[in-house]
């Protein structure tokens, strides 16, 4: 399943391949909905979000083992390189480093820049990083927000297919404004204000 929040007013029903898309209209409820699905520290006071079974507020490093965030702005150390973000998170989630996220690195031209610091390399190279960091682990549920900023081409499209392809066993939500993007993962697409009247109609004055 992926999933996109969209400015649009239109929710397009699950498809066949159980994909969807997120794509919020405004950076502060994009955030901070990333920031609470995510398992950000003091993001929830209410309820529960449970992941693979687990609750967040029970257990939050237990719930944030099945899940994985790249975010759209690199919080990196910008003395960092990218292969130790890579090294650092396979040690968190005391999981390799497998062929398959090997794989996403060269497809995404990397090699030559995985020994680069963070404050040197463009904006393009940090995203990519960070959307192969999501990878490891094989995550149950993945949150990416503004995954083709700072994209080529080349590396847009193979991202489009990543989504299309993984989102048949994992869960995929990302917040975009790219309508192209969106379009080209085909993904289903839920909005604020679809959201706003689920609330609104569980909770009836």
């Amino acid at each position: 399943m992926a999933g996109c929040w969209s400015p649009s007013a239109t929710y397009r029903r699950p498809k066949p391949r159980n994909a969807t898309t997120q794509c919020w209209k405004n950076r502060p409820s994009r955030r901070n909905l990333n920031q609470i699905a995510s398992g950000k520290p003091g993001a929830v006071h209410a309820g529960d979000i449970c992941i693979a079974g687990v609750g967040m507020r029970e257990a939050p490093l237990r719930a944030r083992q099945h899940l994985s965030y790249a975010p759209d702005e690199s919080p990196i150390y910008p003395f960092l390189t990218g292969s130790d973000l890579l090294d650092f998170v396979c040690m968190a989630k005391k999981r390799p480093l497998d062929t398959y996220v090997v794989g996403l690195i060269d497809g995404f031209g990397l090699p030559p820049f995985m020994g680069v610091r963070f404050s040197n390399l463009s904006l393009g190279s940090q995203k990519k990083l960070l959307l192969c960091a999501a990878w490891i682990g094989e995550p149950d549920v993945i949150f990416l927000d503004e995954p083709s900023n700072g994209l080529d081409l080349a590396s847009r499209d193979l991202l489009a297919e990543l989504i299309r392809q993984r989102s048949r066993e994992t869960t995929i939500f990302y917040v975009s404004h790219d309508r192209d993007f969106v379009a080209a993962t085909e993904a289903n697409v839920l909005t604020m204000k679809d959201l706003s009247l689920r609330v609104i109609n569980r909770h009836p004055k």
